[in-house]
């Protein structure tokens, strides 16, 4: 069985590694980490809900962070005129509900350790 939230993590990995390619014309620099960032969010993730007890935690908590971090670099690359507004906050969008998602999965009472 497999969690919906993978899918949206594989969806928006190959959206924002989409997106890079534009990034990387301007600032390849940024395009290179913002494309590690968000493929850390999707390996993190997977480890995390395959593990128990603490590891699961840190693991998902590594998946939110890198997930931040894509954020942010996305809304660099708008600030800078990479990227259009309405991609920058299509992306966004789906990387908050990922990072909200991944804070329940790490953080909700009774989950299983």
């Amino acid at each position: 069985m497999q969690l919906r939230i993978l899918v949206d993590i594989v969806s928006a990995v190959g959206t924002v590694h989409e997106v890079c390619r534009v990034v990387a014309r301007h600032d390849p620099d940024l395009a290179r980490q913002l494309k590690r960032a968000v493929s850390s969010v999707g390996l993190n993730a997977g480890e995390g809900l395959g593990a128990r007890g603490g590891n699961r935690t840190v693991r998902l908590e590594s998946a939110m962070n890198s997930g931040r971090e894509a954020i942010l670099g996305l809304r660099i690359a708008g600030a800078a005129g990479y990227l259009d507004a309405a991609s920058v906050a299509r992306e966004v969008d789906a990387l908050d509900r990922i990072v909200a998602t991944l804070y329940k999965l790490a953080y909700r009472p009774g989950r299983a350790s």
